[in-house]
């Protein structure tokens, strides 16, 4: 999995972020995979999440979906799956405790900073099967963003949350019109997968309002 890799940020940023992904094999292990998955959403959501998301419905938990509508949808798939990040390393390592626990044959990549990562899986006496790790961005890079928006819009991984939408809601959030949670929020919404992490995308936000005062 590749999509949650590309995240931007400094180091203290990023210790605040983690992303999740629950993944059947398609072909080997798919097949009655669906109550797993739920069992594994309810591990999570009891964690609590920054953010979950159902793909199988396009939506996450700031787009009008619950938990329980979470879990209805994994039967919708042939194979299903669950996406979700983290603002507290603790969280995810008490998610990965229940899961190793639980023994659920199901696949587990942990996105973040490789050291606490490595850290995590020593913890909870894990082998890693692989690590992926990001090279970063190639070519006209000059027709990037600027690195604060970079930093929100990476972290959808499928490119749903346009640059737009984050300097629309920063503006509002300079005008009085909105909360800084408010626009991290709506930020989160275009996520299918529900892997922006709301509590990182507040903090962002704050600093960069700070910064042009």
């Amino acid at each position: 999995m590749t999509h949650s890799l590309h995240r931007r940020g400094d180091v203290e940023s990023l210790r605040r972020d983690y992303v999740l992904l629950f993944t059947p094999a398609a072909g080997i292990n798919h097949e009655g995979s669906h109550e797993k998955l739920e069992k594994i959403v309810d591990i999570v959501a009891e964690a609590g999440p920054t953010n979950i998301g159902s793909y199988d419905v396009k939506k996450n938990i700031y787009d009008g979906i619950t938990i329980e509508d979470v879990k209805k949808n994994l039967r919708m798939s042939k194979v299903p799956r669950v996406r979700c990040c983290f603002s507290d390393k603790n969280k995810v390592l008490q998610v990965l405790k229940k899961i190793k626990e639980g023994d659920f044959g199901i696949s587990v990549t942990v996105s973040g900073l490789i050291d606490e990562v490595l850290n995590m899986s020593k913890e909870i006496n894990c082998k890693l099967h692989s690590i992926n790790l990001s090279l970063g961005v190639w070519g006209r890079t000059e027709k990037l963003p600027d690195e604060t928006i970079m930093e929100i819009v990476t972290m959808c991984g499928h490119g749903l949350l346009s640059k737009a939408l984050v300097k629309k809601e920063a503006e509002l959030v300079r005008k009085g019109k909105k909360s800084i949670r408010q626009a991290a929020e709506e930020l989160a919404r275009p996520c299918t997968c529900g892997i922006v992490n709301v509590d990182r995308a507040q903090d962002i936000i704050s600093r960069w309002i700070a910064r042009d005062m």
